[in-house]
């Protein structure tokens, strides 16, 4: 009986709440849906122009929708997404200018905003528009002229010329964007955090971390301050070639020219939801590994991208301990690499030619070690016999702060998804792509935009 008297309150209820809409409201209701599917369709129909190479016709599509007034948010940015790369890729610098001067940026996400300012830049450099060049520089609050700021100086600017220059010359002091909540620059809001006697560089190194959260840093541009690689890049970033190559699709590896935006992919999420403090955790497939640490009761965690085992001499999966330390360590060629390069010497002394750089690490009792490097271009890719390679500064920083017996885990993870009120996704590559689509987290749309090079990888990004 009491069960009934529920079930028959909750009918009321219901009937209540179906009722309290008027004929008229939810025709709107139905009318504003209708409306959403449409411009969905029609979004649908620009990419698919714009992944056909249709530029014309994806540039035409997008233009006549962007100014609905019944786009949200997120359709708006994505219709501005097709639109700006679209116009790059057809190469029309002069409506690049036009259109950059008429986003309205408020209802665009800060990914959005690093997103459109490096597509219309990288038009603008390829193309030697100096007018375009000039404007966008001005808009984030940057100096073409030389090498200041038209932002105000403030008290961690010695610290930032330590952080990306690590020489300390004024003629080389980077460019530094002018503060705002959307836009940070690579270097900013930085301290030194000490931990056992090594400095790090907070938001480059070593990140604040709310254990309840895991997801750490922030997304931040760089302006490449002249002509390089993406290797030399890569270098300067302390990130490994791919992860920042995968972040910045549209971006030529061998010509990065002064001026450029490039996206810094450090924000990034624990490749373990149930971490241990003290425990060094590797993803393989991600080429990064994270060591979350406790500072005076507050939680960080140091992290750096490593190189690792070709496919067909693959980093170990497991977990293992530190079993040996050696600081400047001599190379003994193991028979299974001197059989593939007879002519090696019986041992690498220490020194500047030596594979192991620096300093070596042993995973438990495997022949497998973490160690630094002589060729620090192979740093983010699979190049090694198996070993987990890294830069010779990173090592000699890790080297000072593990001991013998601390734990590593090393896992082979292609994306990594974390809910919460919102979903945020964060996948490496095409494969780690396909392996998000068969988990259904995400939803189908999302993935249509995400595959294509309409947005970077490798690091966090809000999923729908």
């Amino acid at each position: 009986m009491k069960n009934k008297k529920i079930s028959l309150l909750l009918i009321l209820i219901l009937s209540l709440f179906k009722f309290s809409y008027s004929e008229e409201d939810l025709f709107k209701i139905a009318k504003i849906r209708a409306s959403l599917k449409t411009i969905e369709k029609r979004i649908s129909s620009a990419l698919k122009f714009y992944n056909d190479g249709l530029y014309s016709k994806a540039i035409e599509t997008a233009s006549n929708l962007i100014n609905n007034e019944t786009l949200d948010d997120l359709n708006y940015e994505l219709i501005n997404f097709i639109l700006a790369h679209s116009l790059y890729k057809s190469r029309q610098e002069e409506k690049m200018l036009e259109y950059i001067k008429n986003v309205n940026f408020d209802r665009i996400s800060q990914y959005g905003k690093y997103r459109i300012y490096q597509v219309a830049m990288l038009l603008f450099l390829e193309r030697k528009y100096k007018e375009g060049q000039d404007y966008i520089l001005e808009k984030l609050g940057i100096s073409n002229d030389g090498f200041n700021s038209l932002a105000q100086e403030n008290e961690n600017d010695e610290t930032e010329e330590t952080i990306l220059n690590k020489t300390g010359n004024k003629k080389e002091k980077v460019k530094k964007l002018v503060y705002s909540k959307d836009i940070f620059f690579f270097g900013e809001n930085t301290k030194l955090i000490n931990y056992k006697g090594v400095d790090f560089i907070l938001n480059k190194d070593i990140f604040k971390l709310d254990p309840a959260v895991p997801i750490i840093g922030e997304l931040s541009i760089y302006i490449a301050e002249k002509d390089q690689t993406m290797f030399e890049l890569a270098k300067t970033l302390d990130l490994g070639y791919y992860e920042l190559k995968n972040a910045n699709p549209l971006l030529d590896p061998f010509d990065i020219r002064k001026n450029q935006i490039v996206v810094v992919p450090l924000k990034r999420t624990l490749p373990v939801k149930d971490f241990k403090y003290g425990t060094i955790y590797i993803n393989i497939y991600e080429k990064r590994f994270y060591y979350p640490i406790k500072i005076n009761n507050e939680s960080y965690v140091i992290t750096y991208p490593i190189g690792i085992g070709a496919d067909d001499a693959q980093s170990p999966i497991g977990e293992f301990k530190i079993s040996q330390k050696r600081k400047d360590p001599a190379w003994y060629p193991p028979e299974s690499i001197r059989k593939e390069q007879p002519d090696l010497p019986l041992v690498f002394p220490p020194g500047p030619d030596n594979p192991l750089g620096t300093r070596a690490m042993r995973l438990g009792n495997t022949s497998f070690l973490m160690h630094g490097t002589n060729k620090e271009y192979g740093i983010g890719m699979k190049v090694s016999h198996g070993c987990i390679r890294m830069y010779n500064e990173d090592v000699e920083k890790l080297f000072e702060v593990v001991s013998i017996g601390t734990p590593i885990v090393s896992r082979e993870i292609p994306y990594k998804i974390f809910v919460n009120s919102e979903k945020a996704a964060e996948a490496f590559d095409d494969d780690a792509i396909k392996e998000l689509e068969k988990s259904n987290i995400v939803s189908k749309r999302f993935l249509e935009f995400y595959k294509t090079d309409l947005f970077g990888k490798s690091f966090v990004i809000k999923a729908w």
